[in-house]
């Protein structure tokens, strides 16, 4: 039987004011997964290092920029250590923490992307072996930052993209072995591929469009045909587009599906563990986690809801009791904190 009720028994952490992103890594070089938060309104970072049982240790603080909105983590310098890279929104700056191993971390470099950043997405755009990185700007912009042996970055290289760039997203959506970038505009109502050359430049955007205001993009396999998918929600309509993806970088508008109010990330996984991609949507003005389970086709299931705090976020998903399953961690906006809720399926 498919297991349908994913996640029970939650634990609270404690952030700084207004975590908005969250991701998670092995930042101490254990088997324990860990986590780092961004607080917008702190303006820092939070690191919770794992215990492996679902627990995290309080969280440890790093200096971000102003407003800083998005995290994620790459090795940017080639030491098999988890490094933490944050934009900001306030003062147009990408902010590198360079991994130690021992889960605490050291500033790099600030990079001046002339604009105020909206979402950053790492991969090897240029085929050398190095992470690189792509940065959406107010601007209208997306800013390529081309990665050195070291973890520096090279001068930026602008692609315009229309207004509101949101939410970048690295993947092969063309089947050409060279990374590629997609992206939702939150003012044009789309979502946007960038194909990459594999030299670290990018052709003209295709793009699809999609409901009213589009704030996130995830893409993975919805239908288990090889070719990669992307599912997009929509803040305004509260909705989940899904786009099945031909194999040639060209996607199909499928299926439309209702969230909560106000959705702001999207993750996919395989949550119930039957070998088909689940969504997870943190619904900001319901105050709950929506889960799609997937059907294997392309489908999925009506929205399931596991009520949170107060203003969900962003959201990761991740082992984070070392039992197999993924767990999903959740930040909590207003409340200034962090769920995480555990995988109950078998």
């Amino acid at each position: 039987a498919v297991c349908l009720n994913v996640f029970g028994q939650s634990t609270t952490l404690s952030t700084g004011v207004g975590p908005i992103s969250i991701t998670s890594g092995y930042f101490n070089n254990d088997t324990r997964l860990d986590l780092a938060v961004v607080n917008n309104a702190s303006n820092n970072v939070g690191v919770f290092l794992g215990n492996g049982d679902g627990t995290f240790q309080n969280q440890v603080t790093y200096v971000a920029g102003r407003q800083p909105f998005q995290i994620i983590t790459s090795d940017l310098n080639r030491d098999n250590i988890t490094d933490l890279i944050t934009v900001d929104f306030g003062d147009n700056l990408v902010n590198v923490l360079f991994g130690i191993g021992n889960g605490s971390f050291k500033n790099g470099t600030a990079y001046n992307t002339g604009s105020a950043s909206t979402s950053v997405a790492s991969g090897d755009f240029n085929n050398d072996n190095r992470q690189d990185l792509a940065i959406t700007l107010t601007s209208g912009n997306v800013s390529i930052l081309l990665g050195n042996e070291d973890g520096s970055f090279q001068n930026q290289i602008l692609y315009p993209t229309g207004t509101g760039p949101f939410s970048a997203i690295s993947g092969n959506f063309n089947n050409d072995s060279n990374l590629d970038l997609a992206f939702v505009s939150f003012v044009n109502n789309n979502v946007a591929v960038l194909f990459g050359n594999g030299r670290g430049s990018f052709s003209f955007q295709t793009t699809y469009s999609t409901d009213s205001g589009p704030d996130s993009v995830v893409s993975s396999d919805f239908n288990n045909d090889g070719k990669i998918d992307l599912a997009v929600i929509s803040f305004t309509n509260n909705t989940i587009i899904v786009l099945l993806g031909e194999g040639n970088g060209n996607f199909q508008r499928k299926i439309t599906y209702s969230t909560g109010q106000g959705p702001f990330q999207i993750k996919a996984g395989d949550l119930n563990n039957d070998g088909n991609i689940d969504l997870a949507v943190s619904n900001s003005q319901s105050n709950n986690i929506g889960v799609f389970l997937g059907n294997g086709d392309g489908t999925f299931r009506n929205q399931q809801t596991y009520t949170i705090g107060s203003g969900p976020s962003g959201l990761v998903l991740g082992d984070f009791n070392t039992d197999g399953k993924l767990d999903l961690a959740v930040n909590s906006y207003d409340a200034n904190s962090t769920t995480i809720f555990l995988n109950l399926c078998p």
